[in-house]
């Protein structure tokens, strides 16, 4: 999942032959045994040389960060195959004298660009702890910089199953014409995108970190950025320092049970901008208690089944406006500005002429080249890292069995996966469901309404030797985003230090700022 500022090889290779050519990605050092075993031509890839340029975006070049690029192999069994560029900024340390080394990060997503990261670390960490970091932003293999896929999507794919057969049917076509779009460009057996996964990704970053001469890598990763920490941390257990994992997610929930995860949460979420927006009543004309409140927000959602919604230029049907719900609901301090959305949407369905917000506008206008390279990853990404279901019935079944609990974000979070239709039958390599035993700091907030609580649990029990900070607050993405001293301080004190808080703790929410 991606912090929403709205939530994966597979070619035939045997599982030794993956693990070998997964850890031969160091300097080399001495020539030991496991090292006669690289696979031919793989030496190549690490002794490459870096070309330092501007990076062309603003906010990077003027806090001195440098971009280049380097080449890693689209499939890593086969290192004398094709080959992917994967583009990377850096803000090299300025305090050498006490330098930590590198900080890779990853935004999340799935398939989230990531080389303007570390401003935002940057910024949460201080100029006096940032300076001892080379704080890199790599775009992960098919996005941004990093040999971008693009499928032509119309949209993106989570959308709402809606409130009937119909609604179910229409929504399975959707995503069978997604993933049929993705096969016209790139083959019915996708034989290309399957290479694009996260083991490949965490490959990639290995092989970053040795190319820029560095035993080490430190790590940031928020939503599926922590399941990318993770995979890392288990492969390349030797070459992590410190790994900060915000608004996790559970390994063993990675895929399609990650997604199902969200109507609860976003439900809950939900419940509790209505108790805000009733005492509001005067203002926004919801209602006023939280029962009518609800009742008016999927009163929309209803109107846009029956009648798509005229939003300006744009259209919004019964399949996008719960989508765009959860888009606009992602931190308890926005609640006024969601209410300021769904005001327009409430309009348009009373059949008033609307122009829509900058949100609105993202969550139904037709999506631009970076769209729709965003949605085309996060599509073969999760598609190619674990098999999903492939029977419609099994999608219909948990749909119909969450209206009762989730009536507005069951049918979305349960609706019809893309990868039911994704060609092949399971990947070449397993999904990484497991968590590992390296140290690290895991951050989550009790309302998260992407990535639950419960699966920042999760992962903290699959990492023995974790620890976890608990925010008492609804938001995704917490470190720097949420400015709550008590967690800052924590995440700060172990960036520096390298030792990770005694214990588990808890922080409150800071009195409302916003």
């Amino acid at each position: 999942m991606k912090r929403l500022r709205p939530l994966r090889r597979t070619a035939a290779v045997a599982a030794l032959a993956a693990a070998t050519a997964a850890g031969l990605l160091a300097p080399v050092q001495t020539a030991s045994a496991q090292q006669r075993q690289e696979p031919s031509g793989i030496d190549k890839f690490t002794q490459q040389k870096v070309r330092w340029e501007k990076c062309g975006v603003k906010d990077l070049d003027q806090a001195g960060a440098r971009c280049a690029s380097i080449r890693v192999p689209l499939d890593y069994s086969r290192p004398d195959g094709p080959t992917l560029s994967v583009g990377f900024s850096r803000i090299k340390a300025t305090d050498t004298r006490h330098r930590v080394g590198l900080m890779m990060h990853n935004s999340g997503g799935p398939g989230g660009p990531t080389l303007d990261m570390p401003l935002e670390s940057r910024a949460a960490m201080g100029e006096k702890l940032a300076a001892r970091y080379d704080l890199i932003g790599m775009d992960p293999r098919g996005v941004g910089r990093s040999s971008p896929l693009h499928c032509g999507t119309s949209g993106h794919w989570l959308r709402s199953a809606g409130y009937d057969d119909a609604g179910f049917r229409a929504q399975a076509r959707y995503e069978q014409r997604l993933m049929a779009s993705c096969q016209q460009k790139y083959g019915k057996k996708m034989a290309y995108p399957r290479h694009f996964t996260t083991r490949n990704t965490a490959r990639d970053m290995d092989l970053l970190r040795a190319v820029l001469g560095e035993r080490k890598t430190s790590y940031f990763g928020v939503s599926y950025g922590t399941y990318l920490g993770a995979v890392y941390a288990n492969m390349f257990p030797g070459h992590v320092d410190r790994l900060l994992l915000d608004s996790a997610m559970d390994p063993g929930r990675y895929g399609v049970q990650a997604f199902r995860d969200m109507g609860r949460v976003n439900e809950e979420f939900m419940d509790a901008w209505a108790r805000w927006a009733a005492p509001r009543n005067s203002a926004y004309g919801f209602g006023d208690t939280p029962a009518k409140v609800r009742a008016t927000v999927e009163g929309i959602a209803r109107q846009a089944a029956r009648e798509p919604l005229k939003v300006g230029p744009y259209t919004a049907d019964g399949q996008q406006v719960p989508a765009a719900y959860a888009m606009m609901m992602s931190d308890d301090r926005d609640f006024a500005e969601a209410a300021k959305n769904i005001r327009i949407l409430y309009d348009a369905a009373q059949g008033r002429t609307v122009e829509p917000t900058e949100a609105l506008a993202a969550a139904f206008g037709r999506p631009d080249a970076a769209m729709d390279n965003q949605n085309s990853l996060q599509m073969s990404l999760i598609c190619a890292d674990r098999q999903a279901p492939r029977d419609l019935s099994w999608y219909r079944k948990n749909v119909e069995a969450s209206r009762a609990k989730n009536p507005l974000y069951g049918p979305l979070a349960n609706g019809v996966s893309p990868c039911a239709f994704w060609p092949g039958g399971k990947p070449a390599e397993p999904p990484m469901l497991s968590g590992n035993d390296v140290p690290g700091l895991i951050v989550q907030s009790t309302g998260d309404p992407r990535t639950s609580y419960a699966n920042g649990q999760g992962l903290h029990r699959k990492m023995p030797n974790s620890r976890l900070i608990t925010l008492k607050a609804r938001v995704h993405g917490v470190y720097g985003t949420y400015q709550n001293a008590c967690v800052d301080r924590q995440v700060n004190d172990y960036l520096s230090t390298g030792r990770l808080p005694a214990k588990d703790t808890t922080c409150e929410k800071a009195p409302a700022g916003r």
